[in-house]
């Protein structure tokens, strides 16, 4: 389909229904079934909150318990005190576990669909014309121009990851004012804990938290959006917020709607 009958159809008003912004960019990725997909993660981040509920409940009834106990055998006394130290030990790894199943799914929805928008860019649009930034990412070779994981530094090519490189495009093909606004430091902060989760399960080496913790403030990310455990004075365990959760589900449905925004601007000339 070329962008003229791109336009035809995104155009469309049936009966006074017309297509969102959101639908443009649903439309535009085509067989993948993101919302199907947004669907399900959202329903296991819902079980998890409602898990963690849970064992904090049982958590507070065994510190009740243990404060009704008090004078009591000295044994059992003992027992019980061990088994809620035991308990919320056991809370900071279900905890990480519950982290890394967020990230888990967040951080490969994210490539798949940044991955899937342009891909489906390339199809609508011709990169020798238009707004296209020629000097930016060169037009030599239509499938490096369109790949988000390269970098095009000092007229080479190189891997550079998909934060970078998806910048870079998204200036490239002017479609950078149409994504939300924080949404390069939401996706670098998530690329990062990614990283680290998945190379170093819960419990990262010493070198790699301090890593981690100085990434934080180095990249200005908000104070609420990583939580972490610590030993002594020394971080222990970093976990995603359920603010940061949240707004990383934000920024995808904000994706959606600025991507519609840039193909509908382009489809009546405005870029």
């Amino acid at each position: 389909m070329t962008e003229a009958d791109w336009g035809e159809v995104a155009g469309a008003d049936v009966d006074g229904f017309e297509l969102s912004h959101r639908d443009h960019a649903l439309f535009l990725i085509g067989e993948r079934h993101l919302d199907a997909q947004a669907i399900a993660i959202r329903s296991i981040l819902r079980r998890n909150r409602e898990a963690e509920k849970q064992v904090a409940e049982e958590i507070k009834e065994l510190d009740a318990h243990i404060r009704a106990y008090a004078g009591g055998d000295e044994e059992y006394q003992m027992h019980i005190e061990n088994h809620w130290v035991d308990t919320l030990h056991g809370t900071v790894f279900q905890d990480a576990a519950h982290s890394m199943s967020a990230v888990g799914m967040l951080a490969p929805f994210v490539e798949s669909l940044l991955l899937s928008i342009f891909q489906g860019l390339r199809e609508r649009l011709d990169a020798s014309k238009g707004s296209l930034d020629e000097t930016t990412r060169g037009t030599s070779s239509a499938t490096k121009f369109w790949d988000p994981r390269l970098v095009r530094d000092d007229s080479r090519w190189q891997k550079a990851g998909l934060v970078r490189g998806t910048r870079q495009l998204s200036d490239a093909i002017g479609l950078s004012p149409y994504l939300p606004e924080g949404f390069a430091a939401m996706h670098a902060a998530l690329t990062a804990y990614r990283n680290s989760m998945f190379h170093n399960s819960f419990e990262w080496p010493m070198d790699e938290r301090k890593t981690f913790g100085e990434l934080i403030v180095a990249e200005s990310w908000p104070d609420g959006w990583f939580k972490k455990s610590t030993t002594g004075s020394d971080p222990w365990i970093f976990y995603m917020s359920d603010e940061f959760i949240a707004h990383c589900l934000e920024m995808i449905d904000q994706v959606l709607k600025g991507v519609g925004r840039y193909l509908e601007q382009r489809r009546t000339g405005q870029i």
